[in-house]
């Protein structure tokens, strides 16, 4: 199985396209789930041609929460990849806005929410990979829900707990990995929901763990979290900064720590 870096925040090669946003491809035998959809389709499409990645091969696209730097893409996909299947988290179309009232939610039509399947609970994509909603996923410290509203329809807003949050277990030679699109129900949190559903060893770690902001304080607390799950490696990028990437990457020396990059290949 593996695991390719589509879009990211960073890039090393000059062929290929990087921006505020994050989408990446699991290929598992002839089955090629693209988890998000980056900010749009530009750096989207661009990347995956220099893959070699034909839209029209895409069987699924999962989305891991409805911010339009993980969604951009998807109506674009929607026009393009054939007979795909498109899935989500229950309330992943709702409207949602930052601290500063910027709309950062997906934009679509009636027609085009109907071609979404909800994630509930978990949904068996392949015979290794799922997609599972961290709905029941424990808020706790570690969580990133502050500063991000839901509009209700009188315009007044409401603290988003992403409710509609969806992350992928990858299983694998009896362990499981877990990729994360922000992690918003914190990655800690995430990684414990994933083992009391699955109950095997955490082999890696993939993704944005949105600890841009964290504190060294908060980081600190997270590696011990991390660190007890025993993971061989962890792999992030997009929403978690390369500062606190660098501190994470300091406090957890025996662990094996990479930061994510467009074209990057996760061998599983």
């Amino acid at each position: 199985m593996k695991i390719k870096i589509i879009v990211d925040n960073y890039v090393a090669q000059s062929n290929v396209f990087a921006e505020h946003g994050f989408s990446a491809l699991i290929c598992d035998g002839d089955r090629n789930i693209l988890f998000d959809t980056a900010s749009g389709s530009l750096a989207l499409l661009h990347n995956l041609e220099c893959f070699k990645v034909a839209t029209e091969d895409i069987s699924d696209v999962v989305l891991s929460h409805g911010h339009n730097d993980h969604s951009g893409g998807v109506v674009t996909l929607m026009n393009r990849a054939g007979n795909c299947k498109f899935w989500a988290g229950e309330g992943f179309d709702v409207a949602r806005t930052g601290r500063r009232g910027i709309d950062i939610g997906l934009k679509l039509t009636a027609e085009q929410k109907a071609k979404f399947n909800i994630v509930d609970g978990m949904v068996k994509l392949t015979d290794n990979v799922y997609a599972v909603s961290a709905k029941g996923c424990e808020l706790t410290e570690l969580s990133h829900t502050d500063d991000f509203y839901i509009l209700s329809d009188d315009a007044h807003s409401v603290s988003d707990y992403f409710t509609d949050e969806v992350y992928i277990i990858c299983l694998h030679d009896g362990k499981m990995s877990i990729l994360t699109g922000c992690a918003h129900r914190g990655v800690a949190n995430i990684v414990r929901h994933a083992q009391s559903l699955f109950g095997c060893p955490v082999d890696t770690i993939i993704g944005g763990f949105h600890t841009l902001h964290d504190s060294k304080e908060k980081l600190a607390r997270l590696a011990s979290e991390l660190q007890s799950a025993s993971p061989r490696q962890i792999i992030c990028g997009h929403c978690t900064g390369v500062e606190a990437y660098a501190e994470l990457k300091t406090m957890m020396p025996g662990v094996e720590m990479m930061h994510t990059q467009v074209g990057m290949n996760i061998f599983l």
